[in-house]
């Protein structure tokens, strides 16, 4: 069977409040163009549990519908057998004209906090989600995840950018390294 995605995570629910940041490139499209919109998310994030028990999960997700956007959600759910719009928060950010972010490594990030997810690009504050938030800051620890996802056709692209007919193979999400620091104010995980 041909492969179209790829995914690395830590193997147990070790990770909870603090600071993760990630210095990656998202994939180009085709070849040697940084320009060409497709198909594809390219993400750091934590997650729990999916479905049926305790849904959680904080992205920073680059998506291929344009070369400078970055969404970030939050999802917070205990016995959720679907995705539904009530159990996610999403920002978008667009980048500015000069970070192309396929063209070069940049660094994505997010702080996790009883009173709050703040999210960075290359340092830079590019969202917030507070507790005055409708959806809940989750609270349970978490596997940290980085991976490329590209979706089918035949689903209508609905998710990663609707031009997927431009995709050329192989595409590469390229991660450098990894940071995870610990809060100090978290007594027990």
């Amino acid at each position: 069977k041909a492969l179209r995605s790829g995914e690395l995570r830590t193997r147990h629910n070790m990770f909870r409040y603090g600071y993760y940041e990630v210095r990656m490139r998202a994939p180009r499209v085709r070849p040697n163009d940084t320009d060409t919109n497709g198909n594809y998310v390219s993400t750091m994030f934590v997650y729990r549990d999916a479905k049926f028990r305790h849904w959680r999960e904080i992205d920073v997700e680059v998506t291929g519908d344009s070369s400078r956007s970055v969404t970030m959600n939050v999802l917070n759910a205990d016995g959720t057998t679907v995705w539904n719009p009530t159990i996610q928060a999403s920002q978008h950010f667009v980048a500015p004209s000069w970070a192309n972010l396929r063209g070069r490594f940049h660094r994505y990030g997010f702080e996790w906090l009883p009173t709050g997810i703040t999210w960075y690009l290359d340092g830079e504050i590019v969202g917030h989600h507070s507790p005055e938030h409708l959806l809940k800051i989750p609270d349970l620890s978490a596997k940290i995840v980085m991976n490329l996802w590209v979706f089918r056709e035949e689903w209508g692209y609905a998710f990663g950018g609707r031009e997927g007919k431009n995709n050329a193979y192989p595409m590469y999400s390229e991660y450098d390294w990894l940071r995870f620091y610990k809060w100090d104010g978290d007594a027990q995980y």
